[in-house]
């Protein structure tokens, strides 16, 4: 499989939205999982904090998870880091936090 890694685009914003809720909520073993967290709408607000900082993984061209990077001040963190269920325990999740803490070593937070 061949992920890359590279910056979450303002129009797959519904889409890493979806991937979270899927995977948080298939964690959590919730009968509709999509449903997770309600109507909150967690990555469009990230995302609009600082789009440099959003990262999407995607396989042949498709969205297959996402990490957002914060910093406050002199703290900083990241996530929701989420990974469409079909591709966990592949890696995946990895590479996105590899992203996040170059990110973080760069100052671009």
């Amino acid at each position: 499989m061949n992920v890359s890694i590279r910056l979450l685009q303002e129009n797959e914003l519904a889409a890493a939205d979806h991937i979270f809720r899927l995977a948080f909520g298939t964690l959590l073993g919730l009968p509709e999982p999509r449903e997770f967290y309600g109507d909150a709408a967690y990555i469009h607000h990230r995302w609009k904090t600082d789009p440099n900082a959003a990262f999407a993984a995607e396989v042949d061209g498709k969205l297959i998870g996402s990490n957002l990077v914060v910093n406050w001040g002199s703290f900083g963190y990241f996530g929701p880091l989420s990974v469409h269920p079909d591709f966990w325990n592949q890696g995946v999740g990895q590479r996105l936090v590899e992203a996040a803490i170059t990110c973080f070593s760069n100052g671009k937070t």
